[in-house]
């Protein structure tokens, strides 16, 4: 089942980062700060989105607007054009 993104969200799939093979000694309960920024995979553009990227791009986005819906079993990410940060290019 697609999710279709309306009112100017994009359909995104956050990509996991990468972990430092370290060992370290720490307490149970603690959890290493994530960043506030998060990059995503582009699966899916709101027809009124004005920001200029294309399905299959990677882009950065702040982590805190990232919004998971849940619906008939499958777990999608979405995020508003506004919390865009910008696109990672290839040089």
């Amino acid at each position: 089942m697609y999710l279709e993104p309306k009112n100017r969200h994009l359909l995104v799939l956050p990509l996991e980062e990468e972990v430092e093979q370290t060992t370290i000694i720490l307490p149970d309960e603690y959890k290493k700060p994530k960043s506030p920024y998060v990059t995503c995979d582009v699966l899916g553009i709101a027809d009124d989105c004005k920001v200029e990227v294309d399905i299959g791009d990677r882009i950065v986005a702040e982590r805190r607007m990232l919004c998971e819906v849940k619906a008939m079993g499958e777990t999608n990410y979405l995020v508003l054009e506004n919390y865009v940060y910008g696109r990672l290019q290839d040089e």
